[in-house]
């Protein structure tokens, strides 16, 4: 899983700066980083689907209402 670096330590023998992004495969390694704030998990962003209908000539004019006087 990946994990974001709070604060700079060393990871498996690896010097990590702050911001950078590392993939742990110990569980129990990254539950420690976590548990002292060392690490936060990374969540992939999910791509938004945009389910608008487009509005073309073949789609009718849509009617507006008269006021009322």
């Amino acid at each position: 899983m990946k994990y974001e670096v709070i604060k700079g330590c060393v990871i498996a023998g690896k010097n990590c700066q702050a911001g950078s992004h590392v993939d742990l495969e110990d569980q129990r390694v990254a539950d420690n980083l976590m548990a002292i704030g060392r690490l936060i998990p990374v969540f992939e962003e999910v791509a938004i689907e945009d389910r608008a209908l487009e509005v073309t000539e073949s789609f009718p004019k849509i009617k507006k209402r008269v006021k009322a006087k």
